[in-house]
């Protein structure tokens, strides 16, 4: 598992950098309420592919390793599905587009969409290609394809600003589009030993994903609402500038929570195989292990957020965000929370219970929904920070009391698995060096 979660961590880590430095250049490039659309085009980008993952990642990833005799239909019914995804929620953005330019005030919006539809269909192809390495445990074509579209999307940003010209947020849509296509063709070329000779697609296979990507697509759309559903909240009430600077402390809170999804996409093959082998036991054991291996990276940068807020926001977004550093004491603490709900879900997926992970993720959602209402009519600004954080404080209680009963999983078991980590970690450095 350390030679996938290297890869996944690196696949993870250079995203996250280009991400970030790409958001560093744009809050100094655009004004607030550009910087909006942008995000906003983020999210509804992710809020998407969050819902094709979870279609289609973790079924193919069961399935093959269930039946591996069968892999060619179960990857040919896959690929109809991810057609079949990128068709339909083209219409529903295409529908709800003058509904969302309204409701966040953001006209800017429609000069972005027609990069999104573009890219919407050019992602068939990419994460085709990902979720079929995944499911091998192959994760060298995944971190190249993300380097290659996030790090050109940066690398343009970064050559406007030194070259002194104008960014054009319509420009950012297209050069994203093409940074999809050549991620596509660089995780392509390590996905082809994976991918069948042909096409075929039993209809029972797809009947099979529909059964058990419902759940997780709920899932995974109920987990994107409810970790957007703050600053969506706030642009909504308070207008697009509230929601620049919320995102502006989202950004670096995205630091402290990427190592959950890293060691998430290794950590789920693994449980998959460890409840096949081991059963409860093995399941308890990677659980344990795999969330104390996240709070060892997480713990640094928490404590670092916290103390240097002001400084963090200051050089990650300017002297005009200076409002997001006290929302970035609050948010940090948000990542504290992410491996235990992260490897929650991971557990409960990979075992054949998607259906109780989708009920405590939409239950999530709807409270911070609520209280985010609630919080940001009284509070404003932080208002948005604390209703998150309070509803992922009522969500972990009940998450682990569920974990505790099903595998015997003791949260605070976690927490002894940090030294381990370290001690690996170093261990590992010293094996390199001699």
């Amino acid at each position: 598992m350390f030679r996938s979660g290297f890869y996944t961590l690196l696949e993870k880590g250079s995203g996250l950098i280009f991400s970030l430095g790409t958001a560093m250049l744009l809050l100094r490039g655009l004004s607030k309420e550009d910087f909006a659309a942008w995000g906003l085009f983020l999210v509804i980008t992710y809020f998407l592919e969050m819902g094709r993952s979870g279609l289609l990642q973790n079924g193919l990833m069961t399935f093959i390793a269930r039946h591996p005799k069968q892999s060619e239909p179960i990857i040919g019914a896959a690929l109809a599905l991810n057609i079949m995804f990128s068709v339909v929620s083209n219409i529903l953005v295409f529908c709800g587009a003058d509904w969302l330019m309204r409701y966040y005030q953001l006209p800017q919006m429609h000069v972005l969409l027609p990069a999104y539809y573009a890219s919407n269909i050019a992602m068939i192809a990419l994460y085709h290609c990902n979720f079929v390495q995944q499911a091998y445990i192959e994760f060298r074509g995944i971190f190249w394809g993300t380097f290659c579209m996030r790090g050109l999307l940066f690398g343009w940003v970064l050559f406007c600003k030194i070259s002194g010209q104008m960014i054009d947020i319509a420009h950012l849509g297209w050069v994203f589009f093409i940074g999809v296509c050549i991620g596509t063709v660089a995780s392509w070329q390590f996905a082809k030993p994976f991918l069948p000779h042909k096409i075929t697609m039993g209809r029972m296979w797809i009947q099979e994903f529909f059964s058990y990507g419902k759940y997780v697509l709920g899932t995974n759309l109920s987990a994107m609402f409810y970790k957007n559903i703050d600053k969506l909240t706030l642009g909504h009430l308070v207008g697009p500038a509230a929601f620049a600077v919320y995102d502006a402390a989202g950004k670096i809170t995205q630091m402290v929570e990427a190592p959950s999804f890293s060691i998430a996409a290794a950590v789920f093959p693994n449980s998959a195989r460890e409840m096949e082998e081991n059963g409860t036991a093995g399941v308890k054991r990677l659980y344990e292990r795999s969330v104390g291996a996240i709070l060892a990276i997480i713990l640094p940068f928490l404590v670092f957020a916290v103390i240097f807020a002001q400084t963090l926001v200051f050089v990650f977004a300017g002297p005009n965000y200076a409002d997001a550093s006290g929302v970035l004491q609050i948010t940090a603490f948000f990542g504290l929370f992410m491996p235990f709900a992260v490897q929650f879900g991971t557990v409960l997926d990979s075992t054949g219970r998607p259906d109780i992970n989708f009920a405590y993720t939409f239950f999530t959602a709807i409270l911070n929904l609520g209280l985010s209402y609630l919080l940001i009519h009284k509070f404003g600004l932080y208002g948005a920070a604390y209703a998150i954080l309070v509803g992922y404080s009522v969500s972990f209680i009940l998450m682990q009391r569920v974990l505790y009963r099903r595998f015997g999983i003791q949260w605070w078991r976690a927490f002894l698995y940090v030294p381990e980590t370290y001690r690996l970690v170093w261990n590992k450095i010293k094996s390199l060096r001699s």
